[in-house]
């Protein structure tokens, strides 16, 4: 139980949101939120929220919203 609490706790829904917003401005399609992603963002960040999407050529994507308390959401691909 309390693996399944830090897991929930590491991301960030409306965080997922906002990333979203800009991949689809960007063009890419069927972005989905997976979860927390261990080892994409960095040390300093507080939130990672994994997500895989389609590209203009309909190749999967995959990446994750980095974010921190005071910071703005930073989008890592894989």
């Amino acid at each position: 139980m309390t693996i399944v609490l830090f897991a929930t706790g590491c991301t960030s829904s409306s965080d997922f949101e906002k990333g979203k917003r800009q991949l689809e401005m960007q063009g890419y399609t069927h972005v989905e939120n997976t979860g927390y992603s261990v080892f994409c963002c960095s040390d300093s960040d507080d939130f990672s929220t994994g997500f895989k999407c389609k590209d203009r050529d309909g190749n999967t994507v995959t990446g994750c919203f980095c974010s921190g308390v005071g910071k703005g959401i930073t989008t890592r691909f894989e």
